[in-house]
């Protein structure tokens, strides 16, 4: 199983960025809302099987350059456990090169966030939840035509059949048009090497904030400047 469970790792294409960007310390994972489960799951490019897999969107909390963070993520390697422990955050770009891919799992995951808050009830959640990670999962992985059931990556079984369905209907929207992603949000990547990476979405910056920004480093360089020059007339 092991040497199974690395061939297939290496098939899926290791989900390594090239460059992260900062380092977070994750000292929790809990399920939000919770998972459901498969029999099976199968990779047939790395002729894999895993016996129950669980779906779901996870809350991750820890610390990130000493302060309090948390993450509501969803899994991008399903061949390693999901643990406590250290992880990079780095783009979207660093796992997934394909810019068509990276627009449907935007859009997928900002409309699955709008699904979920307006869902009250708790089986209902679980059921959107589930869904988004196997499509998350698909746009992934698969190389032909997004299909939950079949292809390249796919699970069958336990109590995640609706799931499957609805997974699909969600990639249908996000390849036909149906659904746009929704301004304002990114996503972007928590990477380990020995843990089960992890997407999520974040705010973009907004215009307002950048222009601060770029006005402070201006105000320090002008500040910077005319040091120099008063220590050039002391001397």
């Amino acid at each position: 199983m092991r040497t199974a469970l690395m061939a297939a790792a290496l098939a899926f294409g290791a989900m390594a960025p090239a460059a992260a960007d900062a380092a977070v310390v994750i000292t929790g994972v809990d399920s939000n809302p919770g998972i459901l489960m498969a029999d099976m799951m199968v990779y047939t490019p790395g002729n894999f099987l895993g016996a129950w897999p669980g779906m779901g969107r996870f809350l991750l909390s820890g610390t990130e350059g000493g302060k309090a963070v948390s993450f509501l993520s969803y899994c991008i390697d399903p061949f390693k456990p999901v643990g406590e422990g250290a992880y990079e955050r780095a783009g979207i770009g660093s796992v997934l090169g394909d810019p068509t891919r990276q627009q449907q799992m935007l859009t997928l995951l900002t409309h699955s966030d709008l699904l979920l808050a307006a869902e009250t009830d708790l089986s209902g959640k679980q059921t959107i939840s589930a869904a988004t990670q196997l499509a998350v999962w698909e746009i992934l992985t698969e190389s032909g035509k997004y299909d939950t059931t079949a292809g390249d990556f796919y699970t069958y079984g336990g109590n995640s059949n609706d799931a499957r369905s609805l997974a699909n209907s969600y990639l249908t929207q996000v390849t036909s048009g149906g659904w746009a992603p929704i301004a304002g949000q990114q996503l972007q990547v928590l990477y380990s090497p020995t843990q089960q990476s992890q997407v999520f979405l974040t705010a973009v910056p907004e215009p307002a904030s950048w222009a601060m920004m770029i006005g402070g480093f201006a105000f320090v360089g002008g500040m910077l400047r005319r040091r120099r020059s008063m220590a050039y007339r002391v001397a």
